[in-house]
C-alpha cells in the first residue's frame, strides 16, 4: 500500500472499524482492533502479531491487557 493509495482510502479504515467496532462489548478494544487495522494498512517492514501489537502500543500480541 502506497502512501498516495492510502490517502485515497483515508476514510475507509473509520467505516470497516466503525461498522465491526459493535462486536466487542467494550471501547478498549475496539480501540486495539482499529489499531490493528491501522497496522496492517501501514508500511511496516515485517506484519506479524508482535509488529502489529508493538506499532498499537498494546503489552502482548495476544491483545490489550486490561482489556
Amino acid at each position: 500500500m502506497t502512501a498516495e493509495l492510502m490517502a485515497e482510502w483515508h476514510d475507509e479504515p473509520a467505516r470497516l472499524t466503525g461498522s465491526l467496532g459493535s462486536l466487542f462489548n467494550r471501547p478498549e478494544p475496539r480501540v486495539v482492533f482499529a489499531q490493528f487495522i491501522e497496522g496492517l494498512l501501514a508500511e511496516l517492514p515485517k506484519k506479524n502479531g508482535w509488529t502489529l501489537a508493538e506499532r498499537a502500543g498494546v503489552a502482548t500480541a495476544a491483545g490489550c491487557s486490561g482489556c
